[in-house]
């Protein structure tokens, strides 16, 4: 099964709230929530170096899941544990582009 070992927060340059999170294997995850533009909140996960370099292609994104407001750490945590773990398919919301 896998866990959490370590978090730390992610540095960004952008208005995006990051934190990232390393589980059993020694794998780092970028955790990031952010208000997009005539979108709701989201937040979502994806693979990362231990510095904080990721990755947002489609094709590296963990999970990506929209909400009214603003999502809490810990609720990311446990969607990204659940993925890795394989108890939920991987929520895939998009952006909408007016």
């Amino acid at each position: 099964m896998i866990q959490i070992l370590k978090t730390k927060p992610l540095k960004s340059t952008t208005k995006v709230e990051g934190l990232l999170v390393q589980v059993t294997g020694g794998q780092w995850y970028g955790l990031t929530r952010f208000d997009a533009p005539r979108n709701p909140w989201f937040g979502r996960a994806g693979k990362s170096t231990s510095t904080g370099r990721m990755e947002f292609g489609n094709e590296h994104v963990v999970f990506m899941k929209s909400y009214r407001s603003q999502p809490e750490w810990e609720e990311l945590k446990t969607i990204l544990l659940d993925v890795l773990n394989n108890k939920i398919e991987p929520p895939k919301d998009s952006l909408y582009y007016h």
